[in-house]
């Protein structure tokens, strides 16, 4: 991979100065790359789609392990840097905007008996990071598992267990879709420009079979209403959304769902808040 006096040396070729807000923090411990290589599951029948490839200090060792590679990268400086110095046949480059593209244009099949499919890897700018794993989990049935590099906070919000400080709505999200774990912590000394912060690799498998028996969007909307009043109760914070006719409904709600009302959003899990949702979705909770 190129070294930190090399990336200085294209950034200066190229006029290329790193974007905060498209998260051009450049991968230059080789240590870490090792570790992210080694750690990534990849078929030599699987596709891999990598999210802002940068100098491509893991494009080339990810096309060796997959059937192709397609790169996406939204700077045309550094995509055109890409062109003239990437030599492995099985890469395709795409100049664009990841949350502008189709995830399904190159996916394989991944179903119940096939594990062929499509990985995606990337380094996510934090200001688009919940966008990102939106347009991922939109599209999941054509992803196998995604590894990225994330922000620590972000990286614990996702994978946060419910009793913790860092658990709520995106951790609810999430992992109702799929099944997030942090592999290990990146310090911010392995990027160029330094990030202010330190970030993790975060992988998401996506092969849970969701029961279409869930209404997601009252899921949803109790889970938002829960957390938004974080510190109150789950009764007081569901009675003053519009979820509920009146405080008694979401009360007899909780009862049915064997959720104390007392207790704090936080320590709800994603299982009681689905047997909480489909008791208002089968309307067992109206007074009578």
């Amino acid at each position: 991979m190129l070294k930190l006096s090399e990336v200085k040396s294209i950034l200066r070729e190229y006029n290329i100065h790193p974007s905060k807000r498209l998260g051009q923090n450049f991968l230059i411990d080789q240590n870490i790359k090792n570790k992210i290589i080694g750690s990534i599951r990849v078929s030599e029948e699987d596709t891999v789609l990598e999210i802002g490839p940068g100098f491509g200090a893991l494009t080339e060792d990810l096309a060796k392990k997959a059937k192709r590679l397609v790169a996406i990268e939204k700077d045309r400086r550094l995509y055109d840097f890409l062109v003239e110095n990437l030599s492995c046949s099985n890469i395709k480059l795409i100049n664009g905007d990841i949350l502008q593209y189709d995830l399904s244009n190159f996916a394989s099949c991944r179903t119940a008996t096939c594990e062929v499919g499509q990985v995606i890897v990337g380094n996510l700018p934090y200001s688009i990071s919940s966008p990102i794993l939106n347009h991922l989990i939109n599209n999941r049935t054509c992803i196998k598992s995604a590894y990225v590099t994330v922000q620590m906070e972000f990286g614990e919000r996702v994978s946060a267990f419910p009793g913790t400080k860092d658990y709520g709505s995106l951790s609810c999200y999430a992992q109702f879709y799929g099944v997030p774990k942090i592999l290990f912590k990146i310090p911010r000394g392995a990027f160029y420009p330094v990030p202010e912060v330190d970030s993790c690799f975060l992988k998401i498998d996506f092969g849970k079979e969701i029961d279409a028996s869930i209404d997601q969007a009252v899921l949803f909307k109790i889970i938002r209403s829960s957390f938004e009043k974080r510190r109150k109760t789950i009764l007081n914070s569901l009675s003053s959304s519009d979820i509920f006719k009146s405080k008694e409904e979401a009360l007899k709600c909780l009862e049915k769902s064997h959720i104390s009302p007392g207790r704090r959003p936080e320590t709800v899990s994603l299982t009681e808040f689905i047997t909480l949702s489909r008791s208002k979705q089968l309307d067992t909770c109206d007074i009578v």
